[in-house]
């Protein structure tokens, strides 16, 4: 199938242009927000208002995090509901629970399925290379355990959910847990996830995508995995991995027109061949992003309520 091109035209009619090339890492975050901002306030779902509450949680040899706790009701402890810890995407380097499109979706979802739905502000790259994202998402799923019982989560049914290089830092984190705590978790949510960092996996017959933009990912990988030896580590590339065994049930959603699909169907049928509970879900016609568009795309919209319908499954 081509190219989604109602979402296309969609997107062009806007007129807003692309966010300037720049090697300032701050400067590149302010012009990926503003664009986001200009784009998804047009083309983006519309959230509910919904009580959040925000803890710093201590992480040993890395920064801090801060997490974003959304409630589909007012918080108490006697709450004990399913908790999804979530992970935004934007290349390891831009992006943030601030952006729109993450606060939205986070508050959709907890609402939608009625669950706590925890977005981790993860430290970037390259000023924060790996293993900093993953070391603090670790710190935060432990957090949760710890603490289940003063934020109103039930540490029996957690998930955990992350778009793009946050599919990425969900799937290794599943690694790590299963390697050290394993802690129960109910559910990985993966949507357009890279997850070989050396690019072996990227399917690019997906769409024609011109040199300059391969430069620009592998660059992107560069400032989160500077070392190319760690990008073998299943910690980063998590379908490098030799056994997949013990690892969460997956919800993998791909985009037809986007070359890391071929990191998720491949991912897919590395779990199921290891005995893991797989979907997987090609959104089809649509590009990496496309899925963030549910006013201009009905495959957008229906890759987001087929997620909101997996969450809701934690109460089952």
């Amino acid at each position: 199938m081509p190219i989604d091109l109602n979402l296309i035209s969609a997107i062009a009619a806007l007129d807003v242009p692309a966010p300037p090339a720049t090697d300032d890492p701050q400067e590149q975050r302010k012009g990926a927000f503003a664009y986001e901002q200009a784009v998804y306030s047009q083309l983006g779902a519309v959230g509910p208002e919904l009580p959040t509450r925000e803890h710093i949680v201590p992480v040993e040899g890395h920064p801090d995090v801060l997490v974003r706790l959304y409630y589909p009701r007012e918080p108490a402890a006697d709450l004990n509901l399913p908790v999804c810890l979530h992970f935004f995407g934007g290349g390891w380097r831009q992006g943030g629970i601030h952006h729109p499109s993450v606060a939205t979706h986070c508050a959709v979802r907890a609402a939608k399925a009625n669950i706590v739905v925890a977005a981790i502000s993860y430290a970037l790259a390259p000023e924060h290379p790996y293993p900093a994202a993953l070391e603090q998402g670790y710190a935060a799923l432990e957090w949760l355990v710890r603490e289940a019982g003063s934020l109103g989560v039930d540490p029996t049914r957690i998930a955990l959910s992350g778009q793009s290089a946050g599919g990425n830092l969900v799937a290794a984190l599943t690694h790590v847990n299963r390697d050290r705590a394993r802690h129960p978790l109910a559910m990985q949510i993966l949507e357009v996830p890279g997850l070989d960092l050396t690019l072996a996996h990227t399917d690019r017959d997906a769409i024609e995508l011109p040199d300059e933009q391969w430069a620009v990912l592998e660059h992107m990988i560069a400032d989160y995995v500077p070392r190319a030896e760690d990008r073998l580590s299943p910690y980063a590339s998590p379908l490098l991995a030799e056994d997949f065994r013990d690892l969460p049930p997956a919800y993998i959603v791909t985009a037809e027109c986007d070359p890391f699909r071929g990191d998720g169907e491949a991912y897919a049928a590395a779990l199921a061949g290891a005995g893991i509970p797989v979907a997987a879900l090609r959104l089809v016609g649509l590009t990496h992003e496309g899925g963030l568009y549910e006013r201009a795309s009905l495959t957008a919209r229906t890759g987001q309520a087929a997620i909101a319908t997996a969450l809701r499954t934690l109460h089952d």
